[in-house]
């Protein structure tokens, strides 16, 4: 996410139309809803995807900036148009939606903070739910079989030694640390310990995560060819072609195409995984809940894959 140094607004009305979509810059403004809105969020993770949600539904009203859509002319109507378009034409999960939605009801309040939206008009989207029921989402998940043999692969992939140790790094801190791909481009030399690795993560929270030598020796081999200036460096970077490297951080982005790029499953899959790994090995949610860095174990529940077959096992042999 970018701020720029001006800010500017469009005058046309609130209607559907068709141009070639572009990307949208976020401009510092404090008399914009957006910047407001996007300013109270705590962390630069959730800024970035706020503003990844408020351009797809820019574009699913026919925009091609969100600075197009007249926030200030915004009413009941146009969201319950804008929950429709959702789930009758892409194929979004309730859960995706009702982000969607929650957080066009968030760039409302400060609009009607700012003074330009009545309280009636903001009351009546406020009453508004997306009703959008409830799905199962299927991921791709690796055993520990499928992780011992995805990291053999980029271990043997015919990738320059220094990115395919800079990679293997990544992806045993992904599989078998759970990092989020945010957390792992935020780490710093310093941050990695003989024991555990510091992460922080949502809400700026400061978590230690178990450190399985593996891993460990998976990053000094990356660090025996990274040369950085000093212990606050980030701990990976960018390589250019020829095997350069930058003084400047991965990006979250970076990540999902190291993912593509090894044909692996998205980076939160690798992170179910890891999760459902040590609970199907006999881990306690709990302990599994504070390495994943959630406030609530049914957060860490949710990630948790049990297949039929162990379910049923489990209820039949304490039936009677």
């Amino acid at each position: 996410m970018r701020f720029s140094k001006e800010f500017f607004k469009e005058s046309h009305e609130l209607v559907l139309a068709k141009p070639k979509y572009k990307k949208t810059d976020i401009y510092k403004d404090l008399k914009c809803p957006i910047y407001n809105y996007l300013l109270a969020l705590q962390s630069e993770a959730s800024q970035i995807t706020a503003a990844r949600v408020l351009q797809a539904v820019a574009r699913r009203m026919g925009r091609q900036s969100v600075y197009e859509i007249r926030w200030e002319k915004f009413n009941a109507t146009a969201l319950n148009t804008l929950i429709s378009t959702l789930k009758n034409q892409d194929n979004l999960s309730p859960k995706t939606i009702s982000l969607y939605v929650s957080i066009v009801k968030q760039v409302i309040e400060h609009t009607y903070l700012l003074g330009y939206m009545s309280a009636l008009q903001r009351d009546a989207i406020k009453m508004i739910k997306a009703n959008t029921g409830s799905r199962t989402k299927e991921y791709t998940l690796l055993d520990r079989n499928g992780v011992e043999g995805f990291l053999s692969d980029v271990a043997e992939s015919g990738s320059d030694n220094i990115s395919k140790l800079r990679d293997l790094a990544i992806f045993s801190i992904l599989t078998r640390c759970g990092l989020r791909r945010q957390e792992v481009v935020n780490l710093k030399v310093n941050d990695v310990g003989i024991a555990a690795l510091r992460v922080i993560g949502k809400g700026n929270k400061q978590r230690n995560v178990a450190l399985h030598p593996v891993v460990l020796e998976a990053i000094n081999n990356w660090l025996a060819v990274y040369n950085y200036t000093d212990n606050n460096s980030p701990l990976f970077v960018s390589i250019l072609k020829g095997g350069h490297l930058q003084n400047k951080a991965l990006s979250a982005d970076a990540i999902f195409k190291l993912c593509a790029k090894y044909k692996s499953p998205p980076p939160h899959s690798l992170r179910r995984s890891y999760a459902t790994n040590l609970y199907q090995n006999g881990v306690k949610i709990k302990n599994i809940s504070k390495m994943l860095g959630h406030n609530q174990i049914a957060t860490t529940e949710l990630y948790l894959r049990v297949g039929d077959d162990e379910v049923f096992k489990d209820v039949m042999d304490k039936l009677l």
